[in-house]
């Protein structure tokens, strides 16, 4: 059951939006706001998954809510609603997983149910095809079969890294801040964290392989479904993430 969020300043359509979601059984409406400044203070409070916010609201757009949300450390997917196409590529340089043009349809709730399946990995529990292969030590690599993977940030791929060597384990978000993001503020620490973790779950979402990483309470989870082979040491006297220098990392090269 997805947990969402509606923000949508015209109220008829705010509520067809919430009957049509509730209707296909998959989503349950645990906030529906016509004013975005009462969705930014409420939202925070909320424990959600993902938020449906429309792009055209006086005062303070729906892409201005989202930048707001983010920045103030909201780590769930936006899906905007929109009466004209032409911002959908505005949409997408923030937190945004999809849009749809207005109103919403039975045919947009179950493509939208499908997308967070996808981004989630609740669709795709199934060993892939082509799993991806990772070296750990010496020249570290993720490959998908022949190609390199082309991560969006060298923090993505470095946290890649980070929950891989903990799979399986309850990663603190504090303790992920501490090795990773250590030399700035919190509020801007957690906004990278949150940023990060949802590029990650795009990535693997359009990489069609069944990484999970679940948020539970203070901390994640990533689990890899057997979606990873490990490549042998080419050299015995490889270190761990030798070429990536990661700090962090050196600590857990005592133990491997």
């Amino acid at each position: 059951m997805w947990k969402v969020v509606i923000v949508e300043d015209e109220k008829p359509i705010l509520g067809l939006h919430a009957r049509l979601l509730e209707a296909y059984g998959s989503f349950e409406i645990v906030g529906c706001f016509e004013s975005p400044f009462e969705a930014l203070k409420e939202i925070p409070l909320l424990e959600v998954d993902a938020l449906v916010l429309d792009i055209e609201m006086p005062r303070m757009t729906g892409l201005q809510l989202a930048q707001n949300l983010v920045e103030s450390g909201i780590d769930v997917p936006v899906i905007f609603s929109t009466a004209y196409q032409q911002y959908a590529v505005q949409a997408f340089r923030v937190q945004a997983l999809d849009y749809f043009l207005k109103p919403m349809t039975p045919n947009t709730v179950k493509q939208l149910d499908e997308r967070l399946q996808k981004y989630y990995g609740h669709k795709r529990l199934q060993t892939p095809k082509t799993p991806l292969y990772v070296q750990l030590y010496g020249e570290a690599y993720v490959k998908k079969g022949d190609h390199l993977v082309k991560w969006p940030t060298r923090i993505t791929e470095e946290l890649f890294y980070y929950f891989l060597l903990h799979e399986n384990k309850l990663c603190l978000k504090w303790r992920i801040i501490d090795d990773l993001w250590a030399n700035i503020d919190d509020k801007r620490a957690l906004s990278n964290l949150y940023n990060t973790i949802y590029r990650m779950r795009k990535l693997f979402m359009e990489l069609d392989v069944p990484i999970v990483i679940d948020r539970i309470n203070e901390g994640y989870i990533m689990s890899t479904n057997n979606s990873i082979t490990l490549e042998q040491k080419e050299n015995t006297d490889a270190l761990l993430l030798e070429s990536k220098g990661y700090l962090w990392s050196y600590g857990n090269s005592n133990n491997a």
